[in-house]
């Protein structure tokens, strides 16, 4: 019995081997015949996986399958390329799942700040035209984000978005990596005062490495990209503790430079109304570096 049962395992191999050997001549020799059953097999469903907002209805919209496609039949190259022309997506995978789905894995860029292509469009299209920026500084036009995100976001400032040379869209913004981690900082460490940040200016970014930052109580918080944003935020925030304490009535904040380091920080205010009248002190006419800019320093 053992014997009888030896040979037959042994034939059972060998029947495997043959007919897969006669599987693999045909494949070799017209590879079609055997993709014919599953390019025939329509794609029944598209099954997403993605990091961020958009759907799956957005990306069957975006890739216009014929359903009566089959699986086979889709050039997954120029799929994935007409994903990728929505700057939103940042990567993106596609593969077959037999026998008749198509998986699509995507990566998004998330906005840091908002945007416009033209100066002052924000007044003119009511945030019709409005751009986002990543944190690789990438501008797209992004969709399906929500209200609460987007009012949330800084407008960026000191830079125009410059139509990119080497094709569509436009060219990447320097220094948004910095921004970001300043943002996150912020939000992280002083999440209500991450709020009040209205603008965020890189005019003195290529030259000084300083990220200019506007909010409701300052006209200017100068943050350097040298040293450590979270030291910077908690002096930032100690200081406008103080200066909450004034009496009402007082002159509005002009700026702060946190960038100066380890040194005293400048605090300047804004003009105090000039007298209507001269005064012995003060000719008419003259206004003297200190009326025009007040300051105080705050230790570190």
């Amino acid at each position: 019995m053992a014997s009888v049962r030896h040979w037959a395992a042994v034939g059972a191999a060998a029947a495997c081997l043959i007919f897969g050997y006669i599987g693999w001549r045909a494949w070799r020799d017209n590879p079609a015949v055997l993709a014919a059953p599953a390019s025939s097999v329509p794609v029944r469903e598209i099954a997403l996986r993605t990091d961020g907002v958009l759907t799956r209805d957005w990306v069957e919209r975006t890739l216009k399958i014929d359903r009566r496609a089959g699986l086979m039949n889709l050039d997954l190259a120029a799929l994935r390329d007409r994903l990728l022309q929505s700057g939103q997506i940042r990567t993106a995978v596609l593969a077959r799942r037999f026998p008749d789905v198509l998986a699509v894995i995507i990566e998004e860029r998330s906005p840091v700040l908002r945007t416009y292509a033209r100066p002052g469009a924000e007044k003119e299209t009511k945030g019709q035209d409005e751009l986002y920026v990543a944190k690789d500084g990438f501008i797209f036009s992004g969709e399906l984000y929500p209200a609460h995100l987007i009012e949330c976001l800084p407008l960026l400032a000191g830079v125009t978005p410059a139509r990119n040379p080497a094709g569509r869209g436009f060219a990447p913004i320097e220094g948004m990596e910095s921004v970001t981690t300043l943002l996150g900082t912020a939000r992280s460490s002083a999440p209500a005062l991450a709020k009040e940040f209205q603008v965020v200016s890189l005019t003195r970014f290529a030259r000084d490495g300083v990220i200019l930052v506007r909010t409701p109580e300052v006209a200017e918080i100068a943050f350097g990209t040298r040293d450590d944003f979270y030291l910077q935020i908690a002096r930032l925030d100690y200081i406008l503790e103080q200066l909450r304490a004034r009496p009402a009535g007082s002159v509005p904040i002009h700026s702060i430079d946190l960038s100066v380091g380890n040194r005293q920080v400048p605090v300047a205010f804004d003009a105090p109304p000039v007298p209507s009248k001269p005064t012995p002190s003060r000719p008419a006419g003259r206004t003297t570096e200190a009326a025009r800019s007040p300051r105080i320093f705050f230790h570190p």
